[in-house]
């Protein structure tokens, strides 16, 4: 793609002291190209003016000139004078992407043609070799530069055939054996290949005479290049508004951004929202769509339709061993019943005894009750009692089943229902609690006692993840669900307690703010305790 920048003359005079610099839009693929003006006066009094161009590595280019580029010491003020066009070429980032790729396979198949000779040498010179048949399936053009790559190095060249007619390419892969007119196949597709492979196996079963011939093929299961600008990636997800959906959304749209793709990022708190939103992204046309499987059972008729109509979905979050089930490519998440066991070996770790109290406050997500369920599978001290204060305030909850006298532990599990809860001023210090979710209120409290410890959610890394998965769905050129057979990639929880929180809090406060602000409040309280010390021993 070209684009042409006129320069103007007479804005570029009162830019010959200032050096300036102009970002240049190119406004049809939203790109940006910063070049500059070069202002250069000559020793006869004339203006000579130049443009550069910034490259990819921030480097100034050099500089061009155009043919009519001076301004004469005499030239009428005021007038605007200008300079001939100069020519740039802009590559966009899918045009970028895309020529990349095609130069690694030109050099793939260079390095395939020297295998061939130096693999299949004829006793008169690899001359004598037939030509290497090439077989390319239109929607896998990108990889024909396989064929130019081998076509430069093998030295009886390469012949092309382009085509989606499987019994045309077998009819062409017979003709061209009994002909000896083929020394390689090369397949650039898996069912090209099967295809070439089937066609040659026939012909050697009915003229075993024949020398044998290979069949090679370049296996590609992603596209490699930019999906449309307008090809819609839906990412549904359930929560309410705490600070783990926030990150979520969040995190969501950067990787969207960073990824290049048109996505719509849509949470929901009630699950038939959720599945109304996935066959909206149905009806629109959705390529590829993620969700939460926070209830596997509701939204499986939703997901059932975006299958039934072409468009690929994978999972994430909760709803691990429902994915199967319902039918998504694959899932990413944490692993919401080890959280729990884990949750459950550190209260015995601690001498926790009694009720530990799991607090739920997205009744209906599957993933929540299965870190509870982990919790009572390890939990050796006593009964858990899984509990949502759905419809009601969660800290007022809390401190109300807390004072019927039974409770040893509470695990929130989330961090909007562990701040409540503390914030709500917790009555007991010798009832510990613990909750799920990170912010730097947290890692304070768990530093300082409050929290007994947390278990880090990772929002930011599922919803990335989820993401880049909507993306890599749409990308394959296999079917998704054949190739990745319903896997699931789960994070493994990892417990934060005292000392994992005051790493992170000496990693995100800067040591000199530390020393300003919080040796001081120390350095208070120690002289506050000393002064109670002397009054007391005063009293005595």
């Amino acid at each position: 793609m070209r684009t042409l920048i006129a320069l103007l003359i007479g804005a570029v005079i009162g830019a010959v002291t200032l050096g300036a610099v102009w970002a240049i839009s190119h406004g049809d693929q939203g790109d940006e190209v910063e070049v500059r003006v070069s202002v250069e006066r000559l020793v006869d009094g004339r203006v000579e003016i130049g443009v550069q161009q910034r490259g990819d590595d921030g480097e100034w280019g050099e500089t061009q000139k155009p043919d009519r580029r001076f301004l004469a010491p005499d030239s009428e003020v005021g007038k605007v004078r200008y300079s001939s066009p100069v020519i740039f070429d802009l590559v966009t980032r899918a045009e970028y992407i895309a020529a990349e790729y095609r130069d690694y396979l030109v050099q793939v198949g260079r390095s395939y043609g020297y295998y061939f000779v130096r693999r299949f040498h004829a006793e008169d010179g690899p001359e004598s070799l037939a030509p290497v048949l090439c077989l390319v399936h239109p929607e896998e053009a990108t990889l024909g530069a396989l064929c130019e790559g081998i076509g430069a190095t093998f030295p009886s060249g390469v012949d092309v055939m382009e085509s989606d007619d499987y019994n045309a390419i077998a009819d062409e892969v017979e003709r061209r054996l009994l002909a000896g007119e083929a020394s390689q196949i090369m397949a650039t597709s898996n069912q090209v290949l099967e295809t070439a492979v089937f066609a040659r196996d026939h012909v050697l079963l009915n003229n075993p005479d024949l020398g044998w011939t290979w069949v090679h093929y370049w296996f590609e299961p992603i596209d490699p290049l930019l999906p449309a600008t307008d090809d819609l990636f839906c990412v549904i997800s359930h929560g309410g508004r705490d600070l783990f959906w926030g990150l979520a959304s969040d995190t969501a749209t950067i990787a969207a951004a960073a990824l290049g793709i048109n996505m719509r990022a849509q949470s929901f708190s009630e699950v038939s929202d959720q599945a109304d939103a996935i066959r909206q992204c149905v009806e629109d046309g959705a390529v590829s769509i993620a969700t939460a499987l926070v209830s596997p059972g509701e939204l499986a008729p939703a997901i059932a339709e975006a299958k039934a109509a072409g468009i690929p979905v994978m999972s994430f979050n909760s709803g691990v061993h429902a994915a199967a089930d319902v039918g998504t490519s694959f899932h990413i998440g944490l692993n919401d019943r080890r959280a729990g066991e884990i949750a459950g070996e550190q209260f015995n770790r601690e001498g926790t005894e009694g009720t530990i109290l799991c607090v739920i406050h997205e009744p209906n997500n599957i993933g929540l009750q299965e870190r509870c369920d982990g919790l009572a599978a390890t939990y050796a001290n006593g009964e858990v009692e899984t509990w949502s204060y759905e419809g009601r305030d969660a800290a007022a909850a809390v401190l109300e089943r807390y004072a019927q006298g039974d409770i040893g532990a509470v695990l929130a599990l989330s961090d909007s229902v562990g701040s409540a809860v503390l914030r709500a001023q917790w009555p007991d210090p010798e009832v510990p609690l613990a909750t799920f979710g990170f912010n730097l209120g947290f890692a304070k409290w768990v530093e300082e006692g409050k929290i007994m410890f947390a278990i880090y959610d990772h929002p930011l890394v599922q919803t990335y993840l989820g993401v880049m998965g909507a993306l890599l769905i749409e990308r394959m050129r296999l079917d998704p669900v054949t190739l990745f057979n319903g896997m699931a990639m789960l994070i493994e929880p990892q417990i934060a307690d005292a000392e994992q929180m005051r790493r992170v809090t000496n990693a995100l406060i800067p040591q000199e703010i530390q020393d300003r602000y919080l040796t001081d409040d120390e350095a208070e309280q120690e002289d506050s305790a000393g002064e109670s010390g002397t009054e007391e021993d005063g009293s005595e």
